[in-house]
C-alpha cells in the first residue's frame, strides 16, 4: 500500500501542497486576537474559539450522518478561518453575532459538501431541515457568494489530513494493517487537533506530521508486536519529509501525553492525545438539527 519515497509523482504532489499552504490557503492572522477589539455586539458580546470548536463538532456530526469522510467538515472549517481572516468587516460582524457567525459556518459547510464530497445541497433543505428556518434560503444563497468571493474560490487547499496521507506513503515497508492503523490514528489526531484554533493556525504539513508521530508511538505503546514500524523505517521517513516538503520532524516539538487533549506550546506546535480513543466515539452526539443550542438569545 505504501509508496517508496523516490516515487517523483508523490514528491512533487507533496511539494505543490507545501507551496499552496504557505500562499493562497493560509490562515494569515488569529482573527479572534486581532479582530476581537473591533467586535462588541450591542450585549457586549464577543464569539470566542470555543464556539467555533463546538461548531466543527456539529459539523463532524453532520457528515457523520452523511456517511461521509471527516476531511469535509476540515475543509469547510479551513474556508472559515481563511474568510474570516482576510475579511475585516465581515469578520468584525460574525464575531460579533452567534447568528452571523453561524452562518458564515454553515455556508462554508454547504460549499466543502459540495465540492469535496460533489453532494446536491439544496438552501431550501438547509433552511427547513438543518437550521429549522433560522435563517431564509436567500440569506443562505447570498451568503454563499460572499464568502466564494472572499476566498478567492479557492476551494482545493491541502487539509492536514490530505498531508497524513500523502506523508504516510513515504513510510517504507508497512504492510497493510499496519497502514491502516497509522491513517485511523492519524486521522484522529488531526480531527482533534483542528478543533483548537491556536492549533488549527499552523501549517497543516505540521499539524500531519504531528499527528502521524503521535499516531507511530502509539503503536508501540498500544499495539501487538505483528503491527509496528522498526527504527529504520521511521529514520527514512523522517529524512524523505525533511527532502520533499523541508520540514524538521524533530523540531516541531511533538510531546505525548497519557490522556486524550491538545495543547499548544509557547514554541511550537504540540499535539497530545491518547490515539487509542477516536473522537468518532468520544465526541458528543449533537442533532442534525442541533444548531438550535448556540443561537443568540
Amino acid at each position: 500500500m505504501s509508496l517508496s519515497s523516490s516515487d517523483e509523482y508523490l514528491l512533487d504532489h507533496i511539494r505543490t501542497m507545501r507551496n499552496q499552504e504557505t500562499t493562497w490557503y493560509k490562515v494569515s492572522r488569529d482573527y479572534f486576537h486581532d479582530v476581537a477589539a473591533g467586535c462588541m455586539s450591542s450585549t457586549g458580546y464577543v464569539v470566542t474559539s470555543s464556539e467555533r470548536k463546538t461548531m466543527l463538532t456539529w459539523a463532524y456530526d453532520i457528515v457523520d450522518v452523511c456517511k461521509i469522510e471527516r476531511n469535509v467538515a476540515i475543509s469547510a472549517v479551513s474556508y472559515l478561518d481563511r474568510f474570516l481572516a482576510n475579511n475585516v468587516d465581515r469578520c468584525i460582524g460574525a464575531l460579533s453575532s452567534r447568528r452571523d457567525y453561524q452562518l458564515c459556518f454553515i455556508v462554508c459547510l454547504i460549499i466543502a459538501l459540495k465540492n469535496c464530497a460533489g453532494m446536491k445541497v439544496e438552501s431550501e433543505f438547509v433552511t427547513n431541515v438543518l437550521c429549522h428556518g433560522l435563517y431564509h434560503e436567500q440569506e443562505i444563497l447570498e451568503m454563499e457568494m460572499v464568502v466564494l468571493k472572499g476566498l478567492g474560490w479557492r476551494l482545493n487547499g491541502p487539509t492536514a489530513i490530505d498531508f497524513a496521507h500523502a506523508f504516510l506513503r513515504l513510510l517504507p515497508n508497512q504492510d497493510e494493517n499496519t497502514m491502516k492503523s497509522l491513517i485511523k490514528r492519524a486521522e484522529c489526531q488531526v480531527e482533534l487537533a483542528m478543533g483548537d484554533f491556536s492549533i488549527a493556525l499552523q501549517e497543516p504539513s505540521s499539524i500531519a506530521c504531528s499527528s502521524i508521530v503521535i499516531a507511530l508511538s502509539s503503536l508501540d505503546r498500544k499495539c501487538s508486536s505483528t503491527v509496528q514500524v522498526n527504527s529504520m523505517d521511521r529514520f527514512v521517513w523522517m529524512r524523505s519529509i525533511a527532502m520533499c516538503a523541508g520540514l524538521d520532524i524533530g523540531g516541531l516539538m511533538v510531546r505525548m501525553a497519557p490522556n486524550t487533549h491538545i495543547e499548544k506550546s509557547s514554541a511550537s506546535t504540540v499535539v497530545s492525545c491518547d490515539s487509542s480513543v477516536s473522537t468518532r466515539e468520544s465526541s458528543p452526539r449533537i442533532s442534525i438539527c442541533g444548531i438550535d443550542e448556540f443561537n443568540d438569545m
